[in-house]
């Protein structure tokens, strides 16, 4: 019982802020303001949350947790030769979302949120193909690029938003870049 109490709070505070940020930048943005909106007292925001700040980045992290668990293998080879399961999921996700979407890509958070999520899928894609960040910048470099761009392709089409006429072209760029990576060798590094 104190599992879900604790999950409507958090839910409360974390609508209140994205509302918030949606209309001002964090700094402007007071706890007791956000207290207020949620309807929980500042003791109550303090036990689950440092500052506005660290309840900002949490917030973050479960949306990016939420996309990202959409695509449940981020296998190199996958995403470069087989990316509609990908596409098809993630565009799916931003679809049965788009009301919060089209908020948020007209809002002053859209920069950093696309920015922070990137981060989040190269640390993903890195993690599960135990990949080395100096070793293998080529590898997640290509996969940060086409799993970035399906994101951005979704967040960018936000305000016209057609799934199934994204998906097919999300997958018809995906299959001419499938085909550049067959027929080029990987570069070599300069020394």
């Amino acid at each position: 019982m104190p599992d879900r109490r604790i999950k409507r709070t958090k839910t409360n505070i974390y609508t209140a802020l994205v509302s918030l940020l949606f209309e001002r930048d964090i700094r402007n943005i007071t706890v007791k303001e956000l207290c207020e909106k949620a309807d929980v007292n500042k003791s109550t925001f303090y036990l689950h949350f440092m500052d506005i700040y660290d309840c900002k980045e949490k917030w973050q992290n479960e949306m990016f947790d939420e996309i990202l668990s959409k695509v449940d293998d981020f296998s190199l080879d996958k995403v470069v030769h087989a990316p509609e399961v990908y596409i098809r999921s993630v565009v799916t996700y931003f679809q049965e979302n788009l009301d919060f979407y089209q908020k948020l890509a007209s809002s002053p958070l859209a920069p950093e949120f696309s920015y922070n999520l990137k981060n989040k899928l190269s640390e993903k894609i890195i993690a599960s193909n135990n990949l080395s960040t100096t070793d293998n910048q080529w590898e997640i470099t290509m996969v940060a690029f086409i799993m970035g761009g399906i994101m951005d392709s979704c967040l960018i089409n936000i305000s016209h938003f057609d799934t199934e006429k994204l998906i097919n072209l999300l997958n018809q760029l995906s299959d001419s870049i499938a085909l550049y990576i067959k027929t080029h060798e990987k570069p070599k590094e300069k020394n």
